[in-house]
């Protein structure tokens, strides 16, 4: 009778004890798994970062570093990445920390580096006084030179002249797509081109991020948004350098217009860059818009894990500059020695060759091939392409065809974010329904009272008053969200109106 009553118990008691044994090891297997890396001695150094490069970057640069530091000063260090997110949440981070760090007047915030990001955070950090001048111009002045890191280049600053920054790799902006959704999609020829994007055909396959946190993504839509005034300017026959305002003008105007076209089309906005190629490649997406390395490094992957070419990345043809991502001194730097070390590595040859030298070339990464592009251009010739995975690049050569102007939209760079949030993600379902109802109708030729209504600008939003008013006004937490939400309820009433036009156009009674 009393084992008769226990063996229930019993068997309930081992049917728990075996579902708890198999998810401790489903919890355990990437652990077990996960490649291991080199053990630091006790008595390491350690450098601190903050970065919003990804595992692969993080591992391969502190693998090579901790080699390199052996080798050239005899010891042992390691790294501590502080890894928070992406840049605009680094940014607030940073911004938070020193404003907490002055009310007790502490000089720094324990950490030493700023590692990747762009360009305009990290020139904007220096504005704020939250990094400092770092040396490498005193210790290295034959590296700054235009025939090895130039300063300026495609209208884009590599290198604070105040020693406060320094460009480590190159970035572009591009169109990452899939051969097979394309073909899915009745789409016969890739995209080559931004305004491609605008195809209706695209509809729902667009995969796009939210340029309030991702500054790579905002980055690619001020080249979208600086190629369509270059168009403008074309038309009218003007030179950049004779550009009038009302040129200017009608550029901003008809680039918002693309991206609102585009942003109707899309199937989603991720708050993560990264996740663009890898759903394009899953076949999520038709086509996305990403940084350069993320989709050739996701047209790698799939390459060698599937023997698959059906992803590809391309830089549209006159489509972006060159820019850089950096690395910065933060003010306070603990381990201010370990910091300039690491830095020049960054800078050196042997630091370049990590960026774009195969896995398992001399002086390449151990695991993971980064697929970006080093800043050097003495990393451009032979004896150096023979190990790199994109030795057809050659940036410095392709990329001139395109040149920034920083007075044009860099002072508008908060104020695109904000408008694109806007314009395109807090309203999306009723700008995609006035795009849908505008196709129904015809087509925007067929449309044009409709697709003026979906194209409309408030008066903030226009060129000059941007560039004025509202850039002061974004400038302001409490204003800034006063504005979009002003912004919200002006777009979300014209693509209603624009739905409306497109349905009475086309004879469809309109839907609740």
């Amino acid at each position: 009778m009393l084992c008769g009553r226990r063996l229930p118990m019993d068997t309930h008691h081992i049917k728990h004890a075996i579902l708890f044994l198999a998810l401790a090891v489903t919890l355990a297997i990437p652990f077990l798994l996960r490649p291991k890396g080199e053990a630091a001695p006790r008595d390491a150094r350690t450098l601190v970062i903050i970065s919003p490069h990804n595992e692969a970057v993080r591992r391969e640069f502190e693998t090579a570093f901790r080699r390199w530091h052996a080798r050239q000063f005899g010891q042992a260090v390691t790294i501590d990445w502080r890894n928070i997110g992406g840049t605009s949440e680094i940014v607030r981070y940073l911004d938070s920390e020193y404003e907490s760090a002055q009310r007790v007047s502490r000089p720094g915030i324990g950490i030493d580096l700023l590692f990747g990001g762009g360009q305009y955070d990290h020139a904007r950090q220096a504005a704020k006084g939250h990094t400092e001048p770092c040396g490498l111009r005193i210790r290295h002045p034959e590296w700054l030179t235009d025939t090895i890191i130039p300063r300026q280049f495609s209208g884009e600053q590599f290198y604070d002249p105040e020693d406060r920054w320094y460009g480590c790799c190159l970035t572009s902006f591009g169109i990452c797509y899939n051969d097979d959704v394309l073909r899915a999609c009745g789409i016969d020829r890739a995209p080559r081109q931004w305004i491609d994007l605008t195809d209706f055909r695209y509809f729902r396959q667009v995969a796009l991020a939210d340029p309030t946190k991702s500054g790579s993504i905002a980055k690619a839509f001020e080249m979208l948004i600086q190629e369509q005034m270059m168009t403008e300017l074309s038309v009218r026959h003007q030179a950049p350098s004779e550009a009038s305002g009302e040129a200017l003008a009608a550029g901003w105007r008809r680039a918002l217009s693309v991206v609102r076209q585009i942003a109707a089309n899309a199937r989603y906005f991720t708050d993560s860059a990264g996740k663009v190629p890898t759903d394009v490649s899953l076949g999520d997406a038709a086509a996305g818009m990403c940084i350069d390395y993320y989709g050739r490094f996701e047209s790698e992957t799939i390459a060698q894990k599937e023997g698959s070419t059906r992803m590809h990345y391309l830089t549209p043809i006159n489509g972006s500059s060159l820019s850089v991502d950096p690395i910065s001194m933060l003010r306070g730097a603990p381990h201010r020695e370990l910091a300039e070390r690491f830095i020049d590595f960054c800078l050196s040859v042997e630091g370049q060759q990590v960026w774009d030298y195969r896995v398992g070339e001399p002086g390449g990464p151990v695991r993971y091939a980064l697929r970006r592009l080093p800043i050097r251009r003495d990393l451009y010739r032979p004896e150096h392409l023979q190990h790199m995975s994109d030795s057809e690049a050659m940036p410095y050569e392709k990329s001139g065809q395109f040149t920034y102007h920083p007075e044009w939209t860099g002072s508008l760079f908060n104020v695109m974010r904000v408008l694109i949030r806007a314009m395109c993600l807090d309203t999306h379902a009723e700008l995609a329904a006035a795009w849908e109802a505008i196709h129904r109708a015809g087509g925007p030729a067929a449309c044009p009272d409709a697709m003026a209504a979906l194209t409309v600008l408030p008066a903030s939003a226009e060129y000059t008053e941007a560039q004025g008013t509202t850039s002061r006004r974004i400038g302001n937490k409490l204003e800034e969200v006063r504005l979009a939400r002003e912004w919200v309820v002006f777009f979300r009433a014209q693509y209603q109106k624009a739905k409306l036009l497109a349905d009475s156009q086309s004879n469809i009674k309109p839907r609740n």
